[in-house]
């Protein structure tokens, strides 16, 4: 079922309750007594946790069948937080606050402040841990450094490593402590798409290990200290064998894939969660832990809609209102009307051809004269909706700062980077699909095929001037056809370029036009 599926279904029937197989939530069930025989006496915790926040420290609105929704926003989810922690506080239950990566970015506040107001509220919040994602080096190491002084709460990664000294940048773990004698640990692991999925130049330095290799240490030394809960931003499928090769872990808390993983994963005896994305949900997992084992067990969980009724906790929310007023009036500029919504919503464009695609890509074909722009559909976030348009709202659908670069490839190098492009499936939800124009091709399975650049087949010989953005230029999203290729900045930011062109043209449309087509389902 498909993430926006599950979303509806809980903003329908709030939020959801479940318990472990074993244990019903709420039924009374006595652990000291089993069988008739005094058994041991478990410790309870609760952790909450939410991730792929990516700037969207205010709330936003989305539309679900037909209807305009306000979901979201930090300082209703702290408060949310600030609940539970009071109501567990008076019955003597520790609760801990996990990030499962990806704070950057995707708003303009995130764009402007390069994540300076997240770790604010983060800090006032109380999070004990986060584990690194693949977005946290958007803005280059030395702002991830930056963040990573700034935050009261240890950045984790086991498996990201230092070339240049080959130690790792973050810790691999830390210890909760639920009581004087009984600790939790918590690692982190980061998806290995981290040196590809953002600008290649920024993680020069870097080294992504396989997570279950990183992990097998870790796991050696604290297994027979206390539970160990993986914080992990990596894809499910990572997860997934993660928890086959690791069948102590207490659970999975994922991130990454920005999915709402209700009902829950289990592989094997290990349960994985994952919370959406944009801070729409707080997801809470409640333990019983045993101090001889020593292991623990997840009794119940649950997801909580983050709604527009749920009144917000007055410090972040001043932390977010004093860097929203900081922001230029030029992000409020109306810009232009578009005639109709420019499509940018995750499951499409990163699988088919949408109508914003084509319009950016055109605008990077007109600009420059090239016969063909090529652009991951990564680099695209959000759609632009009918109606006004204001630079704040180019800025959601293109928070990088991508400057356009002009190279020459051949026929059987377009051949090669498109066979790239229609490897993913839609579950994969690829950001290395690409958005195209000046040409016309197909996909049969996940090859190329009845390539045409503009009305004519395409020549294995003939040389194209290409416009590509200076991410792919650098391998990004894993094109490396052209890492070592000349490329001649145009000194040109296409974020900048939109605004331009919805501003000269006033009223803006766009169209699917059949640029991309696939013969047989993938």
């Amino acid at each position: 079922m498909k993430k926006h599926v599950f979303a509806a279904a809980l903003i329908l029937i709030g939020s959801i309750w479940s318990g472990s197989p074993s244990h019903s939530a709420g039924n009374g069930t006595d652990p000291g007594h089993i069988s008739g025989v005094m058994a041991e006496v478990p410790v309870k915790a609760t952790v909450l946790f939410f991730n792929d926040i990516h700037g969207y420290l205010e709330s936003f609105t989305i539309t679900q069948d037909g209807q305009k929704t306000e979901v979201g926003g930090i300082a209703r989810l702290a408060a949310l937080v600030r609940e539970i922690k009071a109501e567990n506080r008076k019955l003597g239950i520790p609760t801990f606050l996990l990030l499962a990566g990806d704070i950057l970015q995707g708003t303009p506040m995130s764009t402007v402040f390069r994540g300076q107001p997240d770790i604010e509220c983060f800090n006032a919040m109380g999070v004990d841990a986060m584990t690194v994602g693949n977005h946290e080096f958007d803005f280059g190491v030395e702002n991830f450094l930056e963040l990573k002084r700034k935050a009261r709460f240890p950045f984790l990664s086991a498996n990201v490593i230092l070339k240049s000294s080959g130690g790792r940048l973050c810790d691999a773990y830390t210890r909760l402590h639920v009581n004087a004698l009984v600790s939790l640990y918590v690692a982190g692991v980061t998806t290995p798409e981290l040196l590809t999925t953002t600008r290649p130049s920024n993680v020069s330095d870097l080294d992504v290990l396989q997570p279950a290799i990183a992990l097998e240490p870790i796991m050696e030394q604290f297994r027979s200290k206390g539970p160990i809960l993986l914080l992990s931003h990596c894809k499910a499928e990572t997860d997934e064998n993660t928890a086959r090769k690791y069948p102590d872990l207490t659970a999975i808390i994922g991130g990454h894939d920005q999915i709402l993983l209700n009902p829950r994963k289990k592989v094997g005896e290990v349960p994985i969660f994952q919370a959406f994305e944009k801070g729409r949900y707080l997801g809470r997992i409640d333990l019983w832990i045993y101090p001889s084992g020593p292991r623990a067990e997840v009794i119940r969980w649950k997801y909580y809609p983050i709604k527009a009724d749920q009144i917000p906790d007055p410090e972040i929310a001043g932390i977010v209102d004093r860097y929203h007023r900081q922001l230029d009036s030029k992000y409020k500029e109306v810009i232009g009307t578009a005639e109709m919504v420019l499509d940018g919503e995750r499951e499409r464009i990163r699988f088919e051809e949408t109508n914003l695609g084509n319009f950016v890509t055109d605008i990077m074909r007109d600009v420059t004269g090239a016969q063909i722009a090529l652009l991951n559909s990564g680099s695209l976030r959000a759609s632009i909706n009918a109606g006004p348009v204001t630079v704040e709202n180019v800025f959601q659908a293109m928070p990088y700062a991508n400057e356009l670069m002009m190279v020459d490839i051949t026929g059987a190098e377009l051949e090669a980077i498109l066979k790239r492009a229609g490897r993913g499936s839609r579950q994969d939800e690829d950001g290395g699909f690409l958005q195209v124009s000046g040409i016309r091709f197909k996909i049969d399975g996940t090859t190329p095929v009845d390539i045409r650049v503009g009305e004519e087949p395409v020549d294995p010989e003939t040389v194209y001037r290409t416009v590509i953005t200076d991410f792919m230029a650098e391998g990004g999203d894993g094109y490396t056809q052209f890492v070592g290729k000349p490329a001649v900045s145009t000194r040109s930011p296409l974020r900048e370029l939109i605004v331009s062109a919805i501003r000269s043209r006033g009223n803006v449309s766009a169209y699917i036009e059949d640029r991309i087509l696939r013969s047989t389902s993938h």
